[in-house]
């Protein structure tokens, strides 16, 4: 190896080690939209064990997530409409409760969340959010129901919008709850 090898080798060794991060710059940095959350499903309690996970993966799992972040609404007499932007991929999923109420099911799950475009949908940064504590019970009737079963996210959601009353904002739920025997309590976040 001549003399200028060995200098053009060395040069570039030291501009990697000084264009990498890495000398620590004494602050955490945490992934952005990544989020840590408990989320909590009920299904008919007829259902296999293999068939919820499907049902949760495929249908459950992005209806609900859009009510942990910040979604759009609209109120129109009855109807509320939401407008979600951005995305999200799961990171981590783990089952934390398997619960038969009734003719039902409650599912838990801890999940990691890495959200896309979260920060778009987040109100503005002068206005405090309005935060209302929801509670709700799933009736522990027999027998097999007909339907769609409403879920836990989204009844916080849209019990905290009708709560604050307002006909246009922004909301997500910001934590839910199982306290067993079908009784939920949820935190909701509604602002302009």
């Amino acid at each position: 190896m001549n003399n200028v090898t060995r200098y053009v080798s060395v040069c570039i060794l030291i501009f990697l080690l000084f264009s990498c991060s890495v000398f620590p710059s004494g602050r955490t940095e945490a992934p952005p939209g990544k989020r840590e959350t408990r989320v909590f499903w009920v299904l008919d309690g007829t259902m296999s064990a293999e068939s919820a996970e499907m049902f949760v993966e495929r249908y459950l799992l992005p209806t609900s997530l859009a009510a942990t972040r910040w979604t759009g609404f609209t109120v129109k007499g009855q109807e509320v409409r939401f407008d979600t932007t951005g995305g999200y991929r799961v990171v981590r999923r783990n089952k934390t409760l398997t619960d038969p109420i009734g003719a039902l099911t409650v599912y838990g799950y801890d999940l990691i969340v890495d959200m896309v475009r979260d920060s778009e949908a987040q109100p503005a940064r002068n206005s405090s959010p309005e935060s209302y504590r929801i509670r709700f019970t799933y009736p522990l009737a027999a027998g097999p129901r007909s339907g769609v079963i409403p879920q836990p996210l989204e009844q916080a959601l849209l019990a905290g919008i009708r709560k604050d009353g307002r006909s246009a904002g922004k909301g997500r739920v910001e934590s839910v709850d199982y306290l067993g025997s079908g009784r939920f309590e949820a935190t909701v976040l509604i602002s302009d």
